[in-house]
C-alpha cells in the first residue's frame, strides 16, 4: 500500500511540474506499479480497473466532433450565440456556463464539454477574446451541473443504486445548494477575469463575419446527428446501451455519411495522447484500490467522526472532496458506499437515517473534480481540446490556482447546507 502511494505521489509531482508529458508520466507510473508486483493478478487490470466505457466514449465523441466541426456547425452556433448576446462577453459567458450546467445534469460531462468547447473556441477565434475564462467556467459548470441528478455523474448512479434513491431525490436535496455554489463560483470567476469578460465586440465585426457554413448538406446532417446523439443519451437507460456504444455508433454513422474517404485522416485527429493518459491514470488509481489504500482512507473517516452525526457529515463531504480532486471519484465512491452502510450497523442509534450521509458523499465525490486539472474527465478533455484546436495551454498549477478556490467555495457551501438543512 505504501509503495503504491509513493509511486502515485511521485507521478503526481511530475504531472504538476509538467517537465515530462503527462501521458508518459501516467503510462510509466502505471507500468512501474505492475512491475513492482502491486497487482496480485495483472490480468484483472483490464477487467476491473480500466474503465473502457469512458475510453470508448472519448474515442467515439472525439471522432464525431472532428467530423461535424468541418461542416462549420460550431462556428455557426458560436456566431448565433454571439449575436444573441449582442457582443457582450459577460452575457455570452453566462449563457454558455448555464447551458453547460443544465446539459451536464442529463448528459455525460465529457460529451457536454466535447460539444460546447468547439462552439466556445469558434467565438474566441472570431472575436480575438481570450478563451481561458470561458473554458474554465464551462469545465467547472459541467462538474457542478453533473452533481445535480441521478444520471449526471457516475458516483450519483452508484449512490442511487446502493441507497435506493430516485432522480427526484437528487434534484430536490442537492439542487438548492448546487444552485448557490454555481452562482458563487461564477461570481468568483467573473471578478478574476473581469478584464476579459467586460469587453464588448463591435457590432460591425458581427455584421462582417459572413456565413461559416462550408457544406450545406453536411451542415444539416450534422444538426440531425447532434440531435439524435442528445436524444439517445437522454434515453440511454431505456435503450439499454452503454454511453460508449452510443458514441461509437454516432461516430461511425457520421464518418459514413460525411467522411467515408477520410476515415484514417479523421481518426488521426483524435486526442490519442489523452486516451492513453486515461489508461495510465486508471491503472495507477487501480493500484491504490488494489492495495486497500482507499479502504484505509474510508475507514479513518468513520473513526474520526467519534459517533457524531454532524461531524461525520462534515468529514465525509470534505475528505471526499479533497480525495476526489486527486483520485478517480468512481473507485473512491465504490469504496465509501460500504463504509456509509456500515455506519448504521456499528452505531444504529446515531446513524439510524443514512440519507444525509449519502448526500455528503455525493457532493464531495462530484464537486471534488474541480480541484485539479486531472480531477475529472471533463477537465482533462476540456484542456486537451483547448490545446489542440486553439494552441493555448492551461498548466497544472494555473488550473489549480482557480480550481482549489472553486473547490473550497463548493465545500464551504456544501458543509453549511448539510449541517443546517439535512
Amino acid at each position: 500500500m505504501i509503495l503504491a502511494f509513493v509511486v502515485f505521489l511521485i507521478a503526481y509531482a511530475f504531472l504538476a511540474t509538467e517537465k515530462i508529458h503527462r501521458t508518459l508520466v501516467a503510462l510509466i507510473g502505471a507500468v512501474i506499479m505492475v512491475f513492482l508486483g502491486i497487482f496480485a493478478d495483472p490480468s484483472k487490470i483490464y477487467s476491473e480497473y480500466i474503465d473502457f466505457n469512458t475510453i470508448f466514449l472519448l474515442i467515439g465523441m472525439m471522432t464525431f466532433v472532428n467530423v461535424i466541426k468541418k461542416s462549420g456547425l460550431f462556428e455557426f452556433l458560436g456566431l448565433e450565440a454571439l449575436k444573441f448576446s449582442n457582443g457582450n462577453m459577460l452575457k455570452l459567458y453566462l449563457y454558455f456556463s448555464i447551458i453547460v450546467a443544465l446539459t451536464s445534469a442529463v448528459l455525460d460531462n465529457v460529451t457536454t464539454i466535447l460539444v460546447m468547447l468547439p462552439i466556445t473556441l469558434a467565438v474566441a477565434d472570431t472575436t480575438g477574446v481570450d478563451p481561458v475564462p470561458f473554458v474554465l467556467g464551462e469545465i467547472f459548470a459541467s462538474n457542478i451541473g453533473g452533481a445535480a441528478t441521478l444520471i449526471g455523474d457516475p458516483p450519483n448512479i452508484m449512490i442511487g443504486s446502493a441507497a435506493k434513491l430516485h432522480f427526484s431525490d437528487f434534484v430536490v436535496n442537492l439542487g438548492p445548494v448546487l444552485f448557490f455554489i454555481f452562482v458563487a463560483v461564477n461570481i468568483f470567476l467573473v471578478l478574476v477575469f473581469r478584464r476579459t469578460l467586460t469587453k464588448k465586440v463591435e457590432s460591425n465585426l458581427l455584421a462582417q463575419s459572413g456565413s461559416p457554413i462550408t457544406n450545406k448538406k453536411h451542415f444539416y446532417i450534422s444538426i440531425i446527428l447532434l440531435l439524435v446523439t442528445i436524444i439517445m443519451f437522454i434515453f440511454q437507460e431505456r435503450l439499454g446501451f452503454e454511453s460508449s456504444i452510443i458514441a461509437l455508433f454516432i461516430a461511425s454513422v457520421s464518418l459514413l455519411l460525411m467522411r467515408p474517404k477520410e476515415v484514417e485522416k479523421t481518426l488521426e485527429e483524435v486526442e490519442w495522447s489523452t486516451i492513453l493518459f486515461f489508461v495510465g491514470l486508471f491503472i495507477m488509481v487501480g493500484a491504490l484500490e488494489e492495495t486497500g489504500f482507499l479502504e484505509y482512507l474510508a475507514g479513518h473517516i468513520l473513526v474520526l467522526s467519534r459517533g457524531s452525526y454532524q461531524l461525520a457529515k462534515a468529514l465525509v463531504v470534505n475528505i471526499s472532496g479533497l480525495a476526489s480532486a486527486f483520485i478517480d471519484n468512481i473507485p473512491y465512491t465504490a469504496t465509501m458506499i460500504p463504509v456509509i452502510e456500515s455506519m448504521q450497523k456499528l452505531n444504529p442509534d446515531v446513524f439510524n437515517n443514512l440519507e444525509p450521509m449519502w448526500w455528503s458523499l455525493s457532493l464531495g465525490a462530484c464537486l471534488g473534480g474541480n480541484g485539479t486539472a486531472i480531477g475529472a474527465s471533463a477537465n482533462v478533455v476540456g484542456l486537451a481540446v483547448l490545446k489542440r484546436y486553439y494552441g493555448k495551454e492551461i498548466s497544472f498549477f494555473e488550473f489549480f490556482k482557480y480550481g482549489i478556490i472553486v473547490l473550497i467555495i463548493s465545500l464551504i457551501f456544501s458543509t453549511l447546507y448539510l449541517l443546517l438543512f439535512l
